[in-house]
């Protein structure tokens, strides 16, 4: 992706692995492959389970039902829909991405569509939603997750009208103060906090059973902040708790990714703490200007190496390139789009949106060995994802096929 900002929510489930603990000592710096047994972290049966739980991760994932069959073409037909991104500076969210995804099926269906840029955050989000209003849209989509605690009266008004918005890749379950529901009609789900899980997973299985000393880039700005950490702690105790460590989780706005401030930052945590052979990123859009920083110090860190979520363009082309970054997950865009979608049709067919539950673009785990069946040139590929087959499901599920 051309910005440094990526994908912003999600929803996870922890895959549950039985471990068995042996204790842990500490026999100096060395690589983890010349540590004796008595330091691992976890047994040689349950690294073989953990191998096994990260190959499964790495296969095209299946597609469920998210709710009733329901005519698209009827519910959309002469309808008007919004659209826009929480920044029109985000690949995997604009007309390049999500929002083209959704515009041109909507489109296809028999809808108008008004697409609309975002160029300054909130405000932009607040005059798209005031636009929707006065253009009497009949639905709304959000892409990569406006919060909704920045726009109450803008979604009040739009209620009051009997405008439904739909916020895709929004919240987790279970919720998230900072990030209300209230006013919104529906939204869709990614799976971050399973891709951190794996991101351990993985971790776990580079340093041969030795335990992870993670340092753990976060976001509190984006909904699934707490999930994130929470996902990540539930994954340590499962699998290694009394050897496993979050050595220390450094947490940026989103203002600041990309940025110098991250940069020296991680420096500086990297120079402080030898320890650390683990950096596990929640966010794509942090990792893009650390991965030279984690390189330069993997001399220092014995079997040091970048982690992360949300399946960019750039960010899994590296994960191809550079073995320091070594592994990355994240959705389909179209999925994520049809998702969002789904819900609209749903909605404008006069039935209750499907639960985000059901509603998730679920992740595929990329490292060195598959990355490249990411992308084809410059743009995003179904091929990992059964080659788009999910597409043809969700039109059989609109009664546009059979």
């Amino acid at each position: 992706m051309s910005s440094p900002y990526r994908r912003l929510v999600a929803y996870g489930r922890l895959a549950a692995i039985p471990v068995v603990l042996v204790a842990a000592v500490i026999v100096g710096v060395a690589g983890a492959s010349a540590h004796s047994a008595a330091t691992a972290a976890i047994s040689p049966a349950e690294l073989a389970q953990l191998k096994a739980f990260v190959a499964k991760a790495q296969t095209a994932p299946v597609w469920h039902a998210p709710g009733a069959s329901v005519d698209a073409k009827t519910a959309l037909a002469g309808k008007k829909i919004v659209t826009f991104p929480i920044s029109s500076e985000i690949d995997a969210c604009n007309l390049k991405g999500q929002q083209g995804y959704v515009d041109a099926e909507a489109k296809a269906l028999g809808a108008t569509v008004i697409p609309l840029n975002t160029t300054a955050g909130p405000p932009s989000w607040q005059a798209n939603l005031s636009t929707a209003l006065t253009d009497k849209a009949n639905a709304v989509v959000m892409l990569c997750g406006p919060a909704a605690s920045a726009v109450g009266p803008q979604l009040q008004a739009l209620a009051s009208a009997h405008i439904p918005v739909v916020d895709g890749n929004y919240n987790q379950i279970g919720g998230n103060a900072a990030f209300p529901l209230t006013n919104l009609s529906a939204e869709s789900g990614v799976d971050t906090a399973g891709g951190v899980t794996t991101d351990l997973a993985q971790a776990l299985v580079n340093l041969n059973g030795q335990p992870a000393h993670i340092l753990f880039l976060n976001s509190p700005q984006v909904a699934q902040y707490s999930g994130a950490t929470n996902a990540l702690k539930s994954a340590i105790a499962k699998w290694c708790p009394k050897t496993c460590t979050i050595e220390k989780e450094e947490d940026f706005g989103t203002q600041d990714w990309g940025s110098a401030k991250e940069q020296q930052a991680i420096a500086t945590d990297l120079q402080g703490d030898s320890k650390i052979n683990a950096v596990i990123v929640t966010f794509d859009g942090m990792s893009d200007v650390i991965v030279s920083v984690v390189q330069r110090a993997a001399a220092s860190h014995p079997g040091l190496k970048l982690y992360a979520w949300g399946g960019g363009i750039a960010e899994i082309q590296t994960v191809q390139k550079n073995p320091i970054f070594a592994g990355d997950s994240g959705p389909d865009e179209r999925w994520d789009a049809y998702n969002q979608l789904d819900q609209v049709i749903r909605l404008l067919a006069g039935k209750p949106a499907a639960p985000v539950g059901k509603e998730i673009a679920p992740n595929m785990y990329f490292t060195k060995s598959n990355a490249a069946t990411f992308y084809n040139g410059n743009n995003y590929s179904d091929k990992a994802y059964g080659n788009g087959a999910f597409i043809k499901d969700f039109l059989k599920l609109w009664e546009v096929t059979k």
